[in-house]
């Protein structure tokens, strides 16, 4: 019945990515012209204070969703935040796809302190195509769990704003679709968010490894204030008009205190790539692999020298992300909507 619909029915070729984050929701929208998906709209809109934690205002979120949205589009896609998503990956026997299921009820028991049956639970196996020679006795199993109640309601919310959620998919998938498809040899992929950082580890193309890091562009901005006692918007303007550099800066560059905002975000920056390096050294023990470049993105790529900061912290090739896609004419890419983007090509690339 699906297949005959989808013959009679016209194809859509539209399609919007929203990206709730914790300072910002960034909206992208994607259309496919003849096969091709090209960004046709990029826009964004603070995000109520406090969002998704146990006390924001939904309705003051309801009320963002109806001024960004497209009145012409009612169906979106969007992705569950980092903290609300419980996920790990385990090494099981190979086994039929229903034993899996039961398997990984088992093991989330283990870790999670929610009861199982208040959870939506999801396994997706990381090994399938993977060549002969690196299959191993076992095989790689992501466990995804997320509480029914935050599914419940992201749908409520976006119901209220008059929109549809065809999907809600995760951040490590969206970055993956933007900058790991085509990735070849072992690649990180790193969105640096306000409070946390999503680290996606591919190989060949394919999803090796996840993690969610407690660490983002926040924890710069909260150095500034703490410093120069300023409020969270002048802070930001500040660490936005910076430039950073893993070297020492010369006594010229101290004037009018460039150098000490340049060592504070050093500073802060400094637990933004301890965090990736554990990842990374994680993974490295966990496939007996080695990372051979990191790909940035996020709203934090825009502090000038980032990428020469973690290129020499990291000892690793570090560049930012670049999509393959077209972009309205006048329009240059910006790394914060990486998330957006990923999720509207959710269905555009189907």
């Amino acid at each position: 019945m699906k297949n005959i619909l989808q013959r009679i029915l016209p194809k859509k070729n539209h399609f919007i990515g929203i990206d709730i984050g914790t300072s910002t929701i960034k909206v992208a929208e994607v259309k496919v012209v003849s096969d091709i998906p090209e960004v046709v709209d990029l826009r964004c809109y603070p995000a109520p204070p406090g969002v998704w934690t146990d006390q924001f205002d939904e309705e003051a979120l309801v009320a963002a969703l109806k001024e960004i949205a497209n009145p012409q589009l009612k169906e979106v896609i969007t992705c569950i935040g980092g903290e609300k998503l419980i996920s790990r990956i385990i090494l099981l026997p190979k086994m039929s796809d229903k034993e899996l299921e039961t398997a990984a009820k088992f093991e989330l028991e283990k870790f999670v302190p929610i009861p199982v049956d208040q959870l939506i639970v999801r396994h997706i196996r990381l090994d399938e195509g993977l060549a002969a020679q690196d299959q191993k006795e076992g095989e790689s199993v992501l466990l995804l769990a997320v509480p029914s109640a935050t599914v419940y309601q992201y749908h409520s919310i976006f119901s209220r704003a008059g929109l549809t959620l065809t999907a809600i998919d995760l951040k490590a998938f969206a970055i993956w679709r933007l900058f790991g498809k085509t990735a070849a040899g072992i690649v990180a992929i790193v969105e640096i968010g306000a409070k946390t950082s999503q680290l996606v580890v591919v190989k060949d193309d394919m999803i090796r490894f996840v993690r969610l890091l407690p660490v983002g562009g926040d924890v710069l901005t909260m150095r500034l204030m703490e410093t120069y006692g300023v409020e969270f918007p002048d802070a930001q303007q500040m660490k936005q008009e910076a430039a950073v550099t893993a070297e020492e800066e010369h006594e010229l560059d101290q004037e009018f205190g460039s150098g000490q905002i340049k060592e504070i975000l050093r500073e802060g920056l400094h637990e933004v790539s301890r965090e990736i390096s554990r990842s990374l050294d994680f993974y490295s023990n966990l496939e007996n692999l080695s990372v051979e470049k990191v790909i940035i993105s996020g709203g934090t790529c825009k502090l000038k020298g980032l990428a020469d900061y973690l290129r020499d912290a990291l000892v690793l090739p570090v560049e930012e992300g670049i999509p393959g896609l077209d972009l309205p004419q006048g329009m240059d890419f910006d790394p914060q909507y990486s998330v957006a983007i990923g999720l509207a090509l959710r269905e555009a690339l189907t």
